[in-house]
């Protein structure tokens, strides 16, 4: 066959080539009668399946791929676009890594324990989020046949499969934090927003890979809160239960719900949040774990910076324990804390399940009931 000089301009561009190797080999297949084209893949090639029903496709394989220009092609030829991870270990799309899945601490990331069980509503228990309120499963929430990393069978899932929305163009207001302690009380002020302005490209909906799974339809936007603490929390004569909504806020301006979504099941594990940790509920965007860009600042012998405060005043530190060893359940009390050294009492960041605060050890200031509910 004789090719054009046009052909060989082309070449020169490789993300042209790409293109047109991707609508030429759409073009081959549908015009062979439909049907499934299954093409040998060798390195830095695409694979390409096309086929007649509805569930038309476009597989690419070829390693260091744009996504957003298979989408592009994907929708001009009416396919979805479906890029899993290859044979050359491209990450998957919308998946992202951590350094606490990299050690050989903590809790394992490929199989951190699902929540949904461990939710109750009698008694605080280690490793459990004592709830005030019971389990809703007429709220609205993800869609559990369209995840792909928990494996309900043996109620775990996979931190490294998971899906998050990226980065993109949304950029809202700058996020504040501001505090000042005045006498024995801490005032807090923010305005719900990311102070490092790491959040994800909101609406979900212009995914719709991620948007299939957990239809949120939210869109963050600037909201002042203000929070009144002791500066040293007190011990409650017993725990507490811990409501739907924000239980405390991150130094980073944006507030920290617990570890369960509106039907009370593993929110962490269920809901698609951002690339950076969190999503909305409507316009008021929260975290239902500590991201763990967060945890940055560390003390002399390793362990973890404070991260934040609970609604009772006691503060939350990250991942890194004493010694900068990893923190798991083991670990923690039954509200998902310790006391130590000249720290006093303090709650904990883990991966595992109940992420922040088990329930309140002290007594949850007034004006932080009923802040807010996760609701869409």
């Amino acid at each position: 066959m004789n090719f054009s000089p046009w052909f060989y301009s082309l070449c020169d561009d490789s993300i042209q080539y790409r293109i047109f190797l991707v609508v030429l080999g759409l073009v081959c297949a549908l015009g062979c009668g439909g049907g499934v084209q299954e093409n040998t893949q060798s390195q830095g090639e695409t694979r390409i399946q096309v086929s007649s029903s509805r569930s038309q496709e476009i597989v690419a394989l070829e390693k260091g791929y744009d996504f957003g220009e298979l989408e592009v092609i994907a929708e001009e030829q009416d396919v979805d676009a479906i890029v899993p991870e290859n044979l050359n270990g491209t990450r998957v799309p919308f998946t992202i890594s951590s350094p606490l899945c990299e050690n050989n601490q903590g809790p394992v990331c490929i199989e951190l324990k699902l929540g949904d069980d461990y939710l109750t509503t009698s008694s605080p228990a280690n490793g459990y989020l004592y709830s005030c309120s019971e389990k809703n499963p007429n709220a609205p929430g993800s869609r559990e046949d369209r995840i792909t990393w928990i494996n309900f069978r043996a109620n775990t899932w996979n931190f490294l499969k998971k899906l998050w929305l990226p980065e993109g163009s949304f950029q809202p207001n700058v996020g504040t934090y501001d505090e000042m302690v005045i006498g024995d009380i801490r005032e807090i002020e923010v305005n719900n927003l990311p102070v490092d302005g790491k959040i994800g490209d909101w609406p979900m909906n212009n995914y719709p890979t991620l948007s299939e799974i957990d239809g949120n339809p939210g869109i963050p936007l600037s909201r002042e809160f203000s929070f009144s603490y002791p500066v040293k929390g007190e011990f409650a004569s017993s725990p507490t239960c811990v409501d739907l909504g924000a239980i405390g806020v991150t130094m980073n301006g944006v507030l920290l719900f617990n570890a369960a979504d509106a039907r009370g099941e593993d929110a962490v594990a269920r809901e698609v949040t951002d690339e950076f940790g969190g999503h909305p509920a409507r316009e008021d965007y929260h975290y239902h774990f500590i991201p763990e860009r967060l945890d940055n600042d560390f003390l002399d012998d390793g362990h973890s910076g404070i991260i934040g405060y609970i609604n009772d005043g006691f503060p939350i530190y990250g991942y890194k324990g004493e010694k900068g060893l990893e923190m798991s359940n083991e670990d923690l009390d039954i509200c998902h804390g310790h006391d130590h050294g000249t720290l006093g009492y303090h709650y904990h960041a883990t991966i595992e399940y109940p992420y922040t605060v088990g329930c309140y050890r002290g007594m949850p200031t007034q004006n932080a009931f009923n802040l807010m509910s996760p609701q869409r």
